[in-house]
Parts: structure tokens; C-alpha cells; sequence
């Protein structure tokens, strides 16, 4: 890899142990040697390795590394079995239980810049025998029976003392003595019905715990919240001339309109409670993709307050009540008019509708009332004017008939004689002509 140094950390001195009489037995420390100088290429992938070396074999590696973040971004890791990685914000925890002299570690970054840049080990720990051995300085780090035993005879305490403890990332935490903090004094207080030795804020009702995982891999202060018994990372940022502590927010306050609740991830498999701006598109609401989010905080006048917290540039800033509820107000109406208008017109289309299937319903009905008048009219017509047809087929037939029986009383063939026909004048004879009358019976008749 371009740019690449290699550089070790042979930071294991020589643990001797003393042999009264028989001499010295040296051991060498566990070691560790990687990449820390960097050459990161715009939108190029840049890789470092860590190799922790021991001469026995390693029960488990812990190592901890910090980068510079607008340089870098965390993309990945690995590193033999068991193996665990929490990456971003600036630093990266990686474990594993290699079970062997050898635990091998990679990491990966996208680099945001063509620049130079440089990894720090924060911490490498390596568990050997049993006991675990600060691979920077080769000391041995203190189990848990023994930092008990050191917190309780320190205190006078009793044997096998109860502590306070907190789940955190499915990792339970026990409360430890804490050390020396600027602004703080150490006090006993009630936790979890246990005593326990906690900082005290010198002028702000502020208390932080020191909690130790059960496997001694996390050591950190964190806020506690005597009225609802929850821990947050204990986190000191500056915001202008102010100097803010991240604390859980009182249940009476409510956060700003539009901001849901998320879990801000910060350092090792930690989360500060904070909250996420939201749009609404339709009847959908969709997170602010921008990494600001919005925490609760306390400055050093006891003033509380919601802060915007950049992500990507590690910044902090006041936030704007305010000028926020003011436009949301606004937002607000020109929403409920858009809705008022958008319920208008889904109204006045619903009313059309109606209407217009009413007035389709109106029109095929009186089609229908049409097309059966029509059909009555036209059987009417055809059943008068088959009336009509009857009569003068009848009248016909008489006037045939008629003729015939008139024709009964003629005398003589106009083919054979013509003369039969002709007119009396014509014929030259004068004729008799006799009255009839039909009043007077005949003489046959009597």
C-alpha cells in the first residue's frame, strides 16, 4: 500500500519475576506493530493492519484505534475468530480470541481527501494466563477480583461487596471508584439500593459513574440520572463560549415538532439519546438524511437547553427554539390550508360524482321510457293500419260477387247479336213501355 510506514510498539518491557536464590526467569511482553501513516486518496479505499505478537498463546486481543474523521470514513474490519468491531465518529474497537501467539487485525477506510494521515492505538490489551497485560506499556492490568479487593480495602469495605451495575449493549457494567475529575467531588450515593462512590458536579446537579464491563474491556464515565436510573456516555463538548453536558432530558420537556426519537451511536457500542428531524411526504414521515441531530444539554450555568449536534464535523450549537416554532407555525398553516384545500376538492369531486351517476341514472331511465313509448307507438300503427287492410279486401270481394249476380240477368251474347243491346231509337220500333207496379199484387199472385 502507497504511503504505508510500518513502526512497532514493543512496548512490553521485561516482567521478571524473582526467584529467590535460583536466579531470574524473563518473559518477553506481548508487542504489537501496524500502520499508522497513511496516504488516503479521494473516494479510494486505504487499508491498515495491526499484528499483536506474544510468546505465549493469547486468550484474547482488544484494540482500540482513533482516526481523524474528516479524512476518513470507517468502512469495515476483521481479525480471526470471535472477532468484533465497532467503528465510526472517529475511532474504531476491534476484539477477537485468537487462542494462539498471533491476532492479526485490518481495517478499512474511504478516504474524503487526497492528504497525509496518521492512526494512534488508543489501547491494545491482551488476556494471557488469565491475566491481561496493557500491550503498550506491558504492565498487567488488574483483574476484577483484584480491582475489588484494592476498591474495598481502600474503603473498608467487606469481603465480596455488592456493586451497582447497568446493561449496556447487552454488556453488563458494574459502578468502580472513580478517578480525579476537574469540577467534580467524589461522594457515596444510593444506587440501585447499593452505595456507591460517585462524581458530584461542584455547582450543577450533575452526578457521572465509573463503569467497568464484566470483562474489563470498557472502562468509562458516564451520566447518571438519580430520578430514572439511567446511564448516557458522559460527553463535554463546547458550544460557542458554552461548555455543554449531554444528560437525559426532563419528562416534562418535549422535543422540538418534527424530531423523532433515535439512538446516536457515540464510540464503543455506546448511544446518546437523541432526536432525528422528519418531513413528511404524504401521510409518510421521512428522517432528515444529514447527520445533525438534536441532543439535551446543560451548560455551566445549569442552563438546560436543546443543542444541533453535527456528526460529520464534531460540532455543537445552540439551538434555535424560537425561530424553529416560528416556522414550523407557519409551516403549519400553509399544511392545514393544503389540507382544507385538498378536503374541498375531494368534497366537490365526491359531490360531482354523485351527481353526475344521479344524471346518468335520470338519462337511462328516460331513454328507456323513450325506446318503450316508441315501441307502442310503432305496434299501434301496425295493428290500425292491419285494420285497414281487412275492410277493403271484404269490399272487393262484394263488388266481384255483385257482378256476378247482375250478370245472371242478361240476355243474349254481345259477340252473336249486338243488336240486343242497342238503343231503342236506333232499332226503329217503337215499344211499349209498361209501369210496373210493385205496390199492386199480382193476379198470379191472387
Amino acid at each position: 500500500m502507497r504511503g504505508r510506514k510500518h513502526w512497532p510498539f514493543k512496548t512490553g518491557l521485561l516482567v521478571a519475576g524473582l526467584t529467590l536464590w535460583f536466579g531470574t526467569a524473563v518473559f518477553a511482553a506481548p508487542a504489537i506493530e501496524g500502520d499508522t501513516d497513511l496516504t488516503v486518496e479521494a473516494d479510494q479505499v486505504v487499508t491498515a493492519q495491526f499484528t499483536v505478537t506474544n510468546e505465549e498463546p493469547m486468550e484474547s486481543v482488544s484494540l482500540m484505534l482513533s482516526y481523524d474523521k474528516d479524512v476518513m470514513t470507517y468502512m469495515s474490519g476483521s481479525g480471526g475468530d470471535n472477532f468484533d468491531v465497532t467503528g465510526g465518529n472517529g475511532s474504531v474497537q476491534m476484539t477477537s480470541s485468537p487462542e494462539s501467539t498471533e491476532a492479526v487485525f485490518t481495517v478499512r477506510f474511504r478516504g474524503a481527501e487526497d492528504t497525509e494521515t496518521t492512526l494512534e492505538v488508543v489501547s491494545c490489551t491482551a488476556a494471557v494466563n488469565g491475566a491481561e497485560v496493557d500491550v503498550l506499556t506491558g504492565e498487567t492490568v488488574a483483574s476484577e477480583e483484584e480491582a475489588e479487593e484494592s476498591d474495598e480495602t481502600a474503603e473498608g469495605d467487606e469481603e465480596n461487596e455488592e456493586r451497582a451495575s447497568f446493561v449496556i449493549d447487552d454488556r453488563t457494567f458494574y459502578v468502580r471508584r472513580p478517578g480525579d475529575m476537574e469540577g467534580f467531588d467524589v461522594v457515596h450515593m444510593d444506587i440501585q439500593g447499593i452505595d456507591s462512590r460517585v462524581l458530584k458536579h461542584n455547582t450543577l446537579d450533575l452526578y457521572v459513574v465509573y463503569l467497568i464491563s464484566d470483562n474489563g474491556s470498557f472502562r468509562d464515565y458516564f451520566v447518571y440520572n438519580p430520578d430514572t436510573g439511567n446511564v448516557i456516555p458522559y460527553v463535554n463538548m463546547s458550544s460557542g463560549t458554552d461548555t455543554v453536558i449531554f444528560i437525559e432530558k426532563d419528562e416534562d420537556v418535549e422535543p422540538p415538532v418534527r424530531y423523532s426519537y433515535v439512538d446516536l451511536g457515540w464510540g464503543q457500542k455506546y448511544t446518546i439519546p437523541a432526536y432525528k428531524h422528519v418531513t413528511i411526504d404524504g401521510v409518510d414521515e421521512i428522517f432528515d438524511d444529514t447527520n445533525r441531530y438534536l441532543v439535551y444539554g446543560i451548560n455551566q450555568d445549569g442552563e438546560k437547553a436543546w443543542y444541533s449536534f453535527d456528526y460529520d464535523k464534531n460540532s455543537l450549537q445552540l439551538f434555535d427554539t424560537i425561530a424553529y416554532d416560528g416556522e414550523q407555525i407557519y409551516i403549519t398553516e400553509l399544511e392545514e390550508k393544503d389540507t382544507g384545500m385538498r378536503s374541498e376538492m375531494a368534497y366537490q369531486l365526491e359531490r360531482y360524482n354523485t351527481d353526475m351517476g344521479t344524471r346518468l341514472f335520470v338519462i337511462l331511465i328516460l331513454v328507456l321510457i323513450i325506446i318503450a313509448l316508441v315501441n307502442v307507438v310503432v305496434l299501434m300503427y301496425l295493428r290500425m293500419r292491419k285494420m285497414k287492410m281487412l275492410p277493403e279486401e271484404e269490399s272487393a270481394e262484394d263488388d266481384e260477387e255483385g257482378r256476378k249476380e247482375s250478370g245472371e240477368y242478361i240476355v243474349g251474347n254481345l259477340e252473336e247479336n249486338e243488336t240486343d243491346f242497342s238503343d231503342p231509337e236506333e232499332s226503329g220500333q217503337d215499344q211499349d213501355l209498361e209501369i210496373i207496379d210493385l205496390n199492386e199484387p199480382d193476379e198470379d199472385d191472387e
